[in-house]
C-alpha cells in the first residue's frame, strides 16, 4: 500500500473502464473503485471484471480501494472476491450497521487470501450511528483502518428532504469520535454539489479542524481544494516541529513555549500533524 498522505480519495465507477483509468492521472491522494450505488445491477458483473484488468495495470504510487456492496447483500461474496483478485489494497465496506458487520467482512477476506486489503469501513444509517461504540470495537479488533459516514444515505434514513449542515456536523463529531475509540482514521464523506466550491472548502476546512484526516470526492474538479484544505501550511509545520523538539529536551512533564502549554497529550496532537504531513 502507498504511504502516500489521503487527503482526498476519489470515488469511479468500476463499470467504465476508460473512466477508472483517467481517475488514476488526477491529483488523487487515494482512489475507491465503485461496485456499489454507481453501479446498476445488470452491470456489477462486468465491473468486477474490470477491476481484475484494472487494478493490476496501474502504478502503485496510491492506494486503490474498492468500494463493495453492503455485506447483507447477495452481491457482497463476489465484490470481495473481486478486490482480493485485483490486488486492491483496501475494500470501503458501506452500510456498517453493527460490529458483525466489520467483523464478518473481515473474516471475508482473510479466508481469500493471507494478504488481506485493509478494511475502510463507513457508517450510513441511524441504526449505525447508535451501534458506533460496537462498530469502534470490532474496528480496533480487525484490520480495518478507517472509519467514516455516508451523509447524502444518512440524510434519506432520516427523512431529511436536502442535506442540513447540522445534520453533517453531528455525523462530524459521532464520527471522529468512533474513529478515535477504534484508533484508526476518521474520513469525511462527500460534498454533494459540485459546483459548490466555497461550500466545499468550507467542509473540508471545518472536517480537518474537527480532526478528520481526509476526505472523499464525487468528481475530479473537487481535488485540489481537498488537498489543499488538508495539507498543513509550512509555517504550521515548522511551529509544530519546534514545540517538539522544545518538549522532548525538556526534562519537565510541562511548559511553556511560544504562548503554547505544553503536555503529553498536547504535544501528541503536534506529532500526528507532522506525521501526516507531505513528503
Amino acid at each position: 500500500m502507498s504511504d502516500r498522505p489521503r487527503r482526498s480519495a476519489l470515488f469511479t465507477p468500476a463499470d467504465d473502464v476508460d473512466m477508472l483509468y483517467r481517475a488514476a492521472e488526477t491529483e488523487a491522494d487515494a482512489l475507491i473503485f465503485d461496485l456499489e450505488d454507481a453501479v446498476p445491477p445488470d452491470a456489477k458483473s462486468a465491473a468486477r471484471e474490470n477491476l481484475r484488468t484494472v487494478v493490476p495495470d496501474l502504478t502503485a504510487d496510491r492506494e486503490i480501494a474498492v468500494r463493495v456492496n453492503a455485506r447483507r447483500t447477495d452481491y457482497f461474496a463476489a465484490d470481495v472476491a473481486a478486490a482480493v483478485d485485483a490486488a486492491a489494497d483496501a475494500v470501503a465496506l458501506p452500510m456498517v450497521e453493527s460490529a458483525a458487520d466489520v467483523r464478518e467482512a473481515w473474516a471475508a477476506l482473510t479466508a481469500l487470501t493471507d494478504d488481506p486489503p485493509a478494511l475502510r469501513a463507513t457508517i450510513e444509517t441511524p441504526t449505525g450511528v447508535h451501534a458506533g461504540r460496537d462498530i469502534a470495537a470490532a474496528c480496533r479488533e480487525t484490520g480495518t483502518v478507517s472509519l467514516a459516514f455516508g451523509f447524502a444515505d444518512y440524510c434519506k434514513a432520516i427523512g431529511a428532504p436536502g442535506t442540513p449542515d447540522r445534520v453533517r456536523e453531528r455525523l462530524e463529531l459521532l464520527t471522529v469520535e468512533y474513529a478515535a475509540m477504534a484508533g484508526v482514521d476518521p474520513v469525511a464523506s462527500v460534498h454533494l454539489d459540485v459546483n459548490d466550491g466555497s461550500g466545499l472548502r468550507r467542509v473540508a476546512e471545518r472536517a480537518r479542524e474537527t480532526g478528520f484526516v481526509g476526505m472523499t470526492a464525487i468528481h475530479p474538479a473537487q481535488l485540489a481544494v481537498i488537498n489543499e484544505a488538508f495539507t498543513p501550511e509550512e509555517e504550521e509545520l515548522a511551529r509544530a516541529e519546534r514545540l517538539v523538539e522544545a518538549f522532548d529536551a525538556s526534562e519537565r512533564d510541562s511548559l511553556l513555549v511560544e504562548g503554547v502549554f505544553l503536555d503529553t497529550a498536547t504535544v501528541d496532537r503536534y506529532r500526528r500533524l507532522l506525521d501526516r504531513a507531505p513528503e
